[in-house]
Formats: structure tokens, sequence, C-alpha cells
């Protein structure tokens, strides 16, 4: 079972076309860094990136301290 050498070169030109839009594909992605945009329409609550074409925002709450003193009140460690 022979192929002709144009079959071969269709098929070998496919593979090469395949190769060739895979490793772009994947360059993309690695190469692709998350770059901070500016919003302004949403508030300062929000952060918002973008890799590629794809723009993602996430809400940013500030962090609450895990405990609350007064300020007449020192905070004692004692042992337990």
């Amino acid at each position: 079972m022979t192929s002709s050498p144009s079959r071969r070169r269709r098929l070998a030109l496919a593979v090469a076309a395949a190769a060739l839009a895979a490793s772009a594909c994947i360059m993309t992605a690695v190469f692709a860094r998350p770059v901070t945009v500016a919003s302004n329409l949403l508030g300062a609550d929000w952060q918002c990136r973008r890799i590629v074409w794809v723009t993602s925002c996430t809400r940013v709450q500030p962090e609450v301290p895990a405990v609350r003193a007064s300020p007449k009140e020192p905070v004692v460690w004692r042992p337990v």
C-alpha cells in the first residue's frame, strides 16, 4: 500500500500547521502576564487585571484585625 507524494506532502503541511498553532497558543499562555487595569467605574473596592483580551475583576475587601482593642484597654497576653 503506497501513498502518493502529494498526499504525504499535504499531511506533513497539516501536521506542521497544527504544531505551529499549538506552539503559538502555549507561548501566549506562558508569556502573558496579568496587567493591572485602572477601573474608575467600579470604584476603589475592585481590582481588575487583563490577560491578553480577557479582563477579570475581583472585589478587594479591607483586612479586619483578628483582635480589636479599644485605646483604653491594653491587650494583655496571658499563658493558658
